[in-house]
């Protein structure tokens, strides 16, 4: 009969959240056994042992093998401790660190969406806008080419990654201000990520035309004409290069003709 002060494996279990077949297979290899066993041969742990088991299902949370663990339980001291804690105490505000980023990019993902979503296709909007964070790459040395467009963007990437910006935030491109105007083939001449942490400068906050369309990444050309109409029928001044940007892209739809893209440019009255 189990004293009171005492749990059977199913409670054990139940409070450590730890699988019966698994404290068994630690009972094997002499990592976690029961402090008692019954005549019947009933595994039967004790209160002290919750703060083993606790020890047990954070460490293997954060990656560590069951043989490590095995070997601090048995040769476990106060230093032995100390070394182990400070050297997990690192890799998990690293793993925080990396975890805060990825929730960072999938959250300025669903901003992105269900902003689009709000508008209909092919409309325009005038629309105030406040400062906006970014990470700019630096100017394209050389006008791009439909072939050496992509090399232009892996060098961003790279540029990124050189400065502590890791890949995944939604990617945007400046587009000159002189070739919406002049009408000339349109190519990015920057490019920058959305980003909260880690920005290096800001979209400048005022009024905007905002458009948003439908088209493969680099294909938007047409947009800009059609947008440019408007501002010249609307009696607005173009005071700044175009932003682009995709919020639903090849994350979300295969056919990369339907790709939603966003143009803003900020204007002002004449």
């Amino acid at each position: 009969m189990k004293n009171k002060s005492q749990m059977t494996i199913k409670e054990f279990s139940f409070l450590t959240g730890i699988k019966r077949e698994n404290l068994r297979y630690y009972d094997q290899i002499g990592l976690l056994s029961p402090e008692f066993r019954g005549k019947n041969g009933y595994r039967y742990y004790s209160q002290n042992q919750l703060t083993t088991a606790y020890l047990i299902i954070s460490l293997r949370e954060i990656g560590i093998g069951i043989n490590e663990i095995k070997r601090y339980i048995d040769i476990r001291t106060p230093e032995e401790m100390f070394a182990l804690f400070s050297s997990q105490k690192e890799h998990i505000l690293t793993e925080i660190k990396k975890l805060k980023r990825i929730l960072e990019v999938m959250q300025l993902y669903v901003d992105m969406a269900e902003e689009a979503i709000k508008y209909e296709e092919n409309t325009i909007s005038i629309e105030y806008k406040k400062n906006e964070p970014i990470f700019l790459g630096p100017l394209i040395p050389t006008t791009p080419s439909d072939d050496t467009l992509e090399d232009f963007v892996i060098s961003f990437y790279n540029y990124a990654y050189e400065n502590g910006i890791e890949i995944g935030y939604p990617l945007g491109a400046i587009i000159s201000k002189d070739d919406i105007e002049s009408e000339n083939p349109l190519y990015a001449k920057q490019y920058y990520f959305k980003i909260l942490n880690g920005h290096n400068t800001y979209k400048p906050e005022g009024k905007y035309v905002v458009f948003y369309g439908r088209c493969a990444y680099g294909e938007s050309d047409d947009l800009y004409i059609k947008l440019y109409e408007y501002i010249k029928e609307n009696n607005l001044k173009v005071c700044s290069d175009a932003y682009e940007e995709y919020p639903l892209n090849e994350l979300s739809t295969k056919d990369e003709t339907q790709y939603c893209v966003k143009i803003e440019i900020m204007v002002e009255n004449k």
